[in-house]
């Protein structure tokens, strides 16, 4: 480990930056005291919150954005996902510690000032940043972010999955209707005031670059898949491809800056009925997509695509754990909450000036490529989640029902 840059936290606490051979810088919490890296109590993340107190400033090559700040003491593990750690402080802030510093701009540093700036309030409050400028950089890299906590938040892939258990034992649809306006609200919300940055026309070669990349998302899953997955992938495989092809019109289609990686399981629920709160979050973008690219406007319905498939495959995670249910009963509330989340889409970025961000004729494509990543996310990742993309891609192909909006 070769230690490329140090920025002192606290006394006995510093931030590493290192290069584990490999190129990549890492940001790694370090205890001096016990040479090691600093774990969830030792205090690495409360002394980052700290640094927030004293405003946002350059020290070296490292660069402190404070949003807001209060001092909170006592750590405890908020989990490790597949490229992160985050550090709950005081259990009003959470400290998340990425794994690799991307070469800059990082996109969740240009998300979150923007909502900063278009006070979208349908995320945790963002505390602050810490960015690292290598040398010979032209940008800096995210090494760090403080954001609010949500006390008693829930994300999608638990909550989604109890409304369409209640939709289905208590044979009313309203809560996962419910479900859908209030996700439809807030996704609108979201996409309005990244909008309110500008909005920019698709051409030709941004149509074209769609298309090709729904033809590397497929290809790829192909390469990666075996057995049973890689049958029915391959099985589907020319559908895939002619589904995937852009609707004459697309050319002139609305991008702005989007998610990038919008599904439930980004979506924080606390409460519940009519008072819960919902916030999104997660704003790094897709992580099998180069940073800069994260950066490039989007379709808006990339976004929508994502979070409708993600309720779809809720449905599968409740059917595959809770086999009992009616299969026709539990496609019906997941059909019944994606509906509602379309409606109220429209609505909501259409009452905020904003109608052009509706494409209901680009949603199917972008639906086929998430799945298509999501099998090669079970190959290379996560092997039980295969069995998700294996039955979300033939009822996806499948002709819609009455109640499914094409």
């Amino acid at each position: 480990m070769i230690v490329l840059d140090r920025l002192a936290l606290a006394p006995g606490l510093v931030l590493l930056v290192t290069d584990e051979g490999d190129g990549l810088p890492r940001p790694v919490p370090w205890s001096v005291d016990a040479d090691r890296r600093a774990v969830s109590g030792d205090g690495a993340a409360t002394a980052l919150v700290g640094l927030l107190g004293a405003g946002s400033r350059t020290i070296g090559a490292f660069r402190i954005t404070a949003w807001q700040h209060t001092t909170v003491v006592g750590e405890r593990s908020f989990g490790v996902d597949q490229t992160n750690e985050s550090v709950v402080v005081g259990e009003q802030a959470v400290v998340k510690w990425l794994r690799a510093a991307e070469p800059g701009p990082h996109p969740g540093t240009a998300v979150l000032d923007a909502l900063q700036r278009h006070h979208f309030d349908g995320m945790p409050a963002p505390w602050g940043l810490l960015e690292w400028t290598a040398p010979g950089d032209d940008e800096p890299r995210l090494l760090a972010t403080v954001d609010t906590l949500l006390a008693g938040a829930t994300d999608g892939w638990t909550w989604a999955v109890d409304d369409l258990r209640e939709a289905v034992i208590s044979g009313s649809p309203e809560v996962v209707r419910e479900t859908g306006h209030r996700l439809g609200d807030l996704v609108g919300r979201l996409h309005a005031a990244l909008a309110e940055d500008g909005v920019s026309a698709a051409t030709a070669d941004d149509v074209a670059g769609w298309e090709a990349g729904a033809d590397r998302d497929l290809e790829h899953a192909l390469a990666v898949t075996t057995g049973e997955a890689r049958a029915i992938l391959a099985a589907y495989a020319a559908e895939v491809r002619a589904a995937t092809r852009v609707p004459a019109g697309a050319v002139g289609s609305s991008l702005v800056r989007v998610h990038g990686d919008l599904h439930v399981g980004q979506v924080l629920r606390a409460g519940a009925g009519p008072a819960a709160a919902y916030v999104v979050t997660d704003f790094d973008g897709n992580p099998v997509v180069p940073p800069g690219e994260r950066l490039l406007p989007q379709p808006p319905a990339l976004d929508v695509a994502g979070l409708v498939q993600s309720v779809r495959h809720a449905a599968l995670v409740l059917r595959r754990h809770e086999p009992h249910h009616d299969l026709a009963a539990v496609t019906a509330a997941a059909e019944m909450c994606e509906a509602a989340f379309l409606t109220t889409y429209a609505v909501t970025v259409t009452s905020l000036g904003h109608p052009g961000l509706v494409q209901p004729d680009l949603v199917r494509g972008f639906r086929l490529r998430q799945v298509c990543r999501e099998f090669s996310y079970a190959a290379v990742h996560l092997p039980r989640w295969s069995y998700v993309p294996e039955a979300a891609l033939p009822a996806l192909l499948a002709p819609p029902s009455p109640t499914e909006p094409s």
